[in-house]
């Protein structure tokens, strides 16, 4: 292995070995773990994974007194070691925003929007570019081909891409954040606004495997939150004229979701992978209360307390699990494990909406410290540092 020390300004990484790879310069940690397979960087036996922003020690990038300026990686973890990292910044095509990278399978993938192209990377290296600036809202990986769902950063807009090849493209108009893998194909949902100003109307349809039909939303629904494609039905949630809470349509069936009295929803959405018409909520209350709740279906599981707002939620088998944080300055967070709540470490917080995970019956929550320790990531009340300084931004397990 050839030393890095030197090439990068954070700290603790350097000191394990390596070795740089790729014209970005991403460098690639020791150890049998890492191998080479077609789709990129695999891993032979691992259990989970954690993706850390990483700044130069003697910054306090909490502060962040230069906007951005200051050169930083993201580390891939592997069990707690670190074996990969890729330099940010616009020459590196490459960003530390939690919504702008992702682990699927075993590799890094990051995406970028320079002035006119969207940029797509595995593992550093890039895999292709094409000329509109998207932001990707969800993205599915099969062998060689990568399918993205992004959204047009200037507001209107979207497309459906294989490998950066459109299989569909619309002006204007937005995505759901979902992208569903069904035994026809992929699947996901859109809105398609017509007019302008206040004459402005929005029809909503679905898209499965290269055919698109309209969703049949009836008059009096005032506002759509989420649509999702679930047991060959069109599933959506959505305010009604003269109903308060917001209704769960299946098919033709329409449900209220049983909300707690006092409480009005600000937003719903359906929770990524869950197989259960799983739902989370924010919710308004008395003297400006803030809440978040779960539900499967319209039924109520789990109402936290006030002023805790899920930070990030994962499926586990027939459950759910979330981490929260509190809008209370120097109040503790919480986790909600399967249906037990749990007190978060003292002085961390969960960052990005992909802090969480759960495989073989362990959970894992990423941590980041607000009072200048390593952030961490939390196993079954275990915390495991990460010898980085910065914030963990996204966790995956398998």
């Amino acid at each position: 292995m050839l030393a890095v020390l030197g090439l990068f300004f954070s700290c603790g990484i350097e000191e394990v070995g390596g070795e740089q790879t790729g014209e970005e310069g991403a460098w690639r940690g020791p150890g049998s773990i890492i191998v080479e397979t077609d789709e990129g960087i695999g891993v032979g036996t691992k259990e989970w994974y954690a993706v850390g922003v990483d700044y130069p020690d003697e910054y306090d990038w909490m502060v962040d007194a230069d906007k951005g300026s200051i050169r930083c990686s993201l580390v891939v973890f592997v069990n707690g070691i670190p074996m990969m990292k890729v330099p940010v910044g616009d020459k590196y095509e490459t960003s530390a925003d939690p919504d702008m990278h992702r682990i699927i399978g075993n590799s890094l993938y990051t995406d970028y929007s320079t002035d006119s192209e969207t940029v797509i990377k595995r593992n550093g290296e890039s895999l292709f570019r094409y000329p509109a600036r998207e932001m990707i809202v969800d993205m599915a990986v099969e062998g060689n081909m990568v399918y993205t769902l992004g959204q047009s950063r200037d507001g209107e807009g979207f497309s459906f891409r294989v490998n950066g090849q459109p299989l569909m493209e619309k002006s204007v108009g937005y995505v759901f954040p979902h992208l569903h893998r069904c035994e026809d194909g992929y699947s996901f949902a859109f809105c398609e606004t017509i007019g302008s100003g206040l004459n402005v109307s929005e029809r909503y349809y679905h898209y499965l495997a290269g055919e698109v039909l309209q969703v049949a939303v009836r008059e009096d629904i005032k506002k759509v939150w989420d649509i999702v494609f679930q047991d060959d039905s069109v599933c959506y949630l959505a305010s009604m004229v003269g109903i308060s809470p917001p209704v769960l349509a299946v098919g033709d069936s329409f449900s209220p979701l049983h909300i707690p009295d006092n409480l009005v929803v600000r937003n719903c959405c359906f929770i990524p992978g869950s197989r259960n018409l799983d739902i989370e909520c924010v919710l308004d209350g008395r003297r400006k209360q803030l809440f978040s709740g779960l539900w499967r279906g319209c039924e109520l599981v789990q109402m936290f307390p006030s002023g805790h707002l899920v930070s990030s939620v994962c499926v586990c088998g027939d459950s759910l699990s979330c981490v929260l944080n509190s809008s209370a300055r120097g109040a503790g967070g919480l986790i909600y494990r399967c249906g037990e709540l749990l007190e978060l470490p003292a002085g961390y917080i969960s960052m990005g909406g992909c802090s969480i995970a759960m495989a073989d019956g362990l959970l894992y929550v990423g941590l980041t410290s607000t009072v200048d320790q390593e952030p961490a990531v939390w196993v079954e009340n275990e915390m495991k540092p990460l010898e980085i300084n910065g914030f963990i931004s996204h966790i995956s397990a398998d």
